[in-house]
């Protein structure tokens, strides 16, 4: 029998979020009931994203992030895709906070590892 997960995080801005689940193609949709079957969880949560068969959701938690729920069946999946989402938030978080700053992004390189390299320059 399955089991209701949730899976902390330390994702804080929601358009941060929206734009990782757009980078990666990932299908979501707002402020949307998520249910899960078996525990009898359900509740208005601010995304359900669905891919590739997996469906999980991101509610807010007390101290104003945002955790992810699912079903422990399909935990696997739903970590590797919260791995990428949660790089792509960071790229996103990194990028404006480097402009915030008065710095440019110069050059980006992915490599093999995919780990992202960043260069930023500002001209004073």
């Amino acid at each position: 029998m399955s089991k209701f997960v949730r899976i902390k995080t330390e994702l804080r801005e929601f358009s941060l979020i929206k734009r990782a689940l757009d980078d990666l193609a990932l299908t979501y949709q707002e402020n949307q009931r998520y249910t899960h079957v078996w525990s009898g969880f359900s509740g208005q949560v601010p995304l359900v994203v669905q891919a590739k068969g997996v469906k999980f959701a991101f509610r807010t938690t007390d101290e104003g992030l945002y955790e992810a729920i699912g079903d422990d069946m399909q935990m696997a999946a739903v970590r590797t895709h919260l791995d990428a989402i949660q790089q792509r938030y960071a790229y996103h978080k990194v990028v404006n906070e480097v402009e915030a700053a008065g710095f440019a992004l110069i050059e980006e390189q992915v490599g093999g590892d995919r780990v992202i390299r960043m260069t930023v320059r500002r001209w004073t």
